[in-house]
C-alpha cells in the first residue's frame, strides 16, 4: 500500500496531557509560520475529539499565535461526520466554537478559507428512510465533492501541509475502522471515501484514503489518556516502514512524506514496547 517515500515515525511523549495540547499548539504554531515563509498559503487538516479540540482552544492565548499569519492559512479536515452543519457532532462546528470562529468573525481567515466537509442535507424524513443504496450514493457524491474542492484549491497532486489525526481506543484514525474496507482503499487517485455503517456513531461519514495521507507533508497523530494506551501500542507495533500496518488497527498505516510524528503523553505510551 502507497508509497516508498512516507518519513520514518518518530514518537514523542510528553509528561502530562494539558503539556501534550500546549506543546502540539506550539509545534502547529511553528509549522505554519514556517511554512508560510517559503510559500505563499499553509493548508492544515484538523480533527476533532478532546484532544484537538483542546489544541485548537489553547492557540488564540498562546504567545506565538502572532507570528502566523492567518489570512494566508486554509483549513480543513480528516473526516467527518456526515450530519446536517448543525449538528454538534460535526467536527467543524466543534473546532468552529472551540477556536476558528472568532478568527472568521474578526476578518482574520477568510470564510472561503475554511474547507469543511459536506454536511447532509437531506430532510430528517428523507434521512429516516434512506435505504443502504441511498446512503451509499450521498457519500460517495460528498466524498467526490470534497475530492474536487482539494484539487481546485491546490490542483490534482496536491497535498496537505500538516494533517492532525486523534486515534480511537479500537485502533481507528480518521473515519478508518478497524477491519473495514476504506483502511485499505488504494488507489492514489481517491483522496477522500465515503464510510457507511461507522462502528462508532453516527454511522455516515466521510474520510480521506491513506494514500493521500500519506502524501501529505506531516501527519501528527494525538493520543492522550490512558484509555488509548493499548490503541497507541498495537499501532507502532503493526506499523511497517513501506506504509503498510495491521488493518485491524487502521491507525497502524497513518504515515506523512516529509514527517510522521506520534505525539503522545505519558500515559498514552505506557504501553509501547511493554
Amino acid at each position: 500500500m502507497s508509497s516508498s517515500s512516507i518519513a520514518p515515525r518518530t514518537v514523542v511523549v510528553h509528561p502530562t496531557r494539558d503539556l501534550l495540547h500546549e506543546a502540539v499548539a506550539s509545534r502547529l504554531l511553528l509549522a505554519l509560520a514556517d511554512r508560510l515563509a517559503a510559500s505563499d498559503r499553509a493548508d492544515i487538516a484538523l480533527t476533532g475529539g478532546r484532544d484537538g479540540n483542546a489544541i485548537l482552544s489553547a492557540l488564540p492565548a498562546h504567545p506565538l499565535n502572532a507570528i502566523v499569519d492567518w489570512s494566508r492559512v486554509h483549513l480543513w479536515w480528516g473526516d467527518e461526520r456526515f450530519v446536517p452543519a448543525d449538528d454538534p457532532d460535526r467536527n467543524a462546528r466543534q473546532a468552529r466554537d472551540a477556536w476558528f470562529g472568532a478568527l472568521v468573525d474578526s476578518g482574520q481567515i477568510p470564510a472561503s478559507h475554511v474547507h469543511e466537509m459536506p454536511a447532509d442535507t437531506r430532510s430528517a424524513s428523507e434521512i429516516a428512510s434512506a435505504t443502504d443504496a441511498d446512503n451509499d450514493a450521498v457519500l460517495a457524491k460528498a466524498a467526490a465533492d470534497y475530492q474536487a474542492e482539494i484539487e481546485r484549491e491546490l490542483g490534482p497532486d496536491g497535498v496537505f501541509d500538516v494533517a492532525m489525526f486523534g486515534i480511537g481506543p479500537d485502533g481507528h484514525f480518521a473515519s478508518l475502522f478497524p477491519d473495514h474496507p476504506e483502511v485499505l482503499l488504494n488507489d492514489p487517485a481517491v483522496k477522500a471515501v465515503g464510510v457507511n455503517h461507522s462502528p462508532k456513531l453516527p454511522p455516515l461519514r466521510v474520510s480521506l484514503t491513506v494514500p493521500f495521507i500519506h502524501s501529505c507533508r506531516a501527519v501528527w497523530m494525538i493520543a492522550s489518556t490512558p484509555g488509548k494506551a493499548d490503541a497507541v501500542a498495537a499501532a507502532l507495533a503493526g506499523a511497517k516502514t513501506d506504509g503498510t500496518g495491521d488493518p485491524h488497527v487502521p491507525s497502524s498505516f497513518a504515515a506523512g512524506a516529509e514527517q510522521s510524528l506520534w505525539l503522545l503523553d505519558r500515559d498514552a505510551h505506557a504501553k509501547v514496547n511493554a
